[in-house]
């Protein structure tokens, strides 16, 4: 039996998709015993010991087999790979999620970037998070000025990818702007 799989992505990078994933391990720690949390494909990895895969990791109660890539390069992940002479076989990541799956009772797993993330020259964020069959994938936006544009562009471009997002999670941006306190009403009125 195969524990539920979540997946993380967001409508860009750096906007806290990895500090989200860790609170998430953490609250759901003390009730799930078997908690992993994944990042296996990382670009602007200089120090492993570091990385967001490394920080989930350290917030995991239960730990499965590290996969995938590490990129050196703080670029788009095709772009970085690329750099390295590496090719991101897809196939081999959601080979390593469904084995890592089994082991669990929960897996989070954080995709690098956004949702719509280049892969490669074909595939985005959106088609890995579509083969590995999460249960949930949640949208990670920051509270800030364009949240509401960016939410609703990645909704429907996910929409046009046949991918359900089911959760928005809004993350406090470290300065406030004029949208910020109105931004969960508004996406609550234009997402229902």
């Amino acid at each position: 039996m195969s524990g539920r799989l979540v997946v993380i992505s967001g409508t860009g990078t750096n906007i806290g998709k990895t500090h989200f994933a860790e609170a998430l391990l953490q609250a759901l720690g003390t009730r799930v015993p078997r908690a992993a949390g994944i990042k296996p494909i990382e670009s602007g990895v200089t120090d492993p010991t570091v990385s967001d895969a490394a920080l989930l990791e350290r917030a995991s109660t239960f730990h499965v087999k590290r996969f995938g890539y590490a990129l050196r390069a703080g670029l788009s992940p095709h772009i970085a790979a690329r750099m390295e002479g590496v090719s991101l076989d897809m196939a081999a990541v959601v080979h390593g999620i469904g084995m890592a799956r089994k082991d669990c009772d929960l897996l989070v797993v954080e995709l690098p970037g956004g949702l719509f993330t280049p892969l490669s020259g074909r595939e985005t964020n959106a088609d890995l998070a579509r083969a590995m069959q999460p249960d949930e994938i949640l949208l990670v936006v920051p509270n800030r000025l364009g949240a509401l544009h960016d939410t609703l562009a990645a909704l429907r471009a996910a929409g046009a990818a046949s991918l359900q997002v089911h959760g928005i999670i809004i993350v406090a941006p470290e300065s406030p702007d004029a949208s910020t306190e109105s931004t969960a009403h508004e996406l609550r009125t234009l997402v229902g």
